[in-house]
């Protein structure tokens, strides 16, 4: 799309006898009224009403084009920048069809329909398209800084309990009761929710006559087990 240089450009209702010509036209500071005008001739197999309909979606199409290029310089005197599939989505949402007026122009030898479409845009509808975009790539941020956090705690979880299952096999294969017992204490504080560890150690309490804290490891496991 060829695009004007500053959103400052502002096209408005051309001259009757030039439909090409453009004039600035618009209301308040933030409206702004934009003109589409086409010109569609009568075939043989036309009617009026069908050649008022054609030149009526040409006009929005002309209109809704001028449009484009003004939301295209708003975003860009910001430093921003849309595609245009974006651009004419923006477009179909703030564009206000306002007027439309048919001229009909009979000839010698021709019947033509000039169809002319006002459409009113607000500068505070594409503000907030502009606010909507923020918000939404901030959330986008803080929700990828969150599942950021997630993973890089289930590798730390991960982690711990590749360390837990070390100390486990470790205490397996120790003599000594107690150093058994200190290496199954380590294996769940890496891994809280590591019921053969608290098994174990309950074994391993036991062998020691510590009736308490056996019973304790082994009503735990059983929590966890269910």
């Amino acid at each position: 799309m060829n695009r004007p240089e500053s959103s400052k450009f502002v096209p408005g209702l051309p001259a009757d006898n030039d439909i090409n010509t453009p004039t600035n036209s618009q209301g308040d500071n933030s409206t702004k009224i934009y003109d589409g005008v086409a010109e569609c001739t009568m075939n043989e197999s036309d009617n009026l009403k069908s050649v008022k309909l054609r030149a009526k979606d040409l006009a929005i199409q002309k209109v809704q084009q001028k449009i484009s290029d003004y939301v295209y310089g708003f975003w860009k005197d910001r430093y921003l920048t849309l595609p245009d599939d974006e651009v004419l989505s923006i477009v179909n949402e703030i564009c206000n069809i306002t007027d439309v007026k048919y001229n009909v122009l009979d000839s010698d030898d021709k019947i033509s329909v000039r169809a002319t479409v006002l459409a009113q845009i607000d500068d505070k509808d594409i503000m907030n398209y502009i606010i909507q975009l923020f918000k939404e790539k901030n959330e986008l941020k803080i929700q990828n800084e969150a599942l950021r956090k997630e993973n890089n705690n289930l590798k730390h979880q991960n982690d711990n309990i590749d360390l837990a299952i070390n100390k486990f096999f470790e205490a397996e294969n120790v003599q000594s009761h107690k150093e058994a017992i200190k290496l199954y204490s380590k294996a769940i504080q890496l891994y809280p929710n590591f019921a053969y560890a608290y098994s174990k150690r309950g074994l391993s309490y036991t062998s020691i006559g510590d009736d308490e804290k056996a019973k304790a490891d082994y009503a735990k496991y059983r929590e966890l087990r269910r």
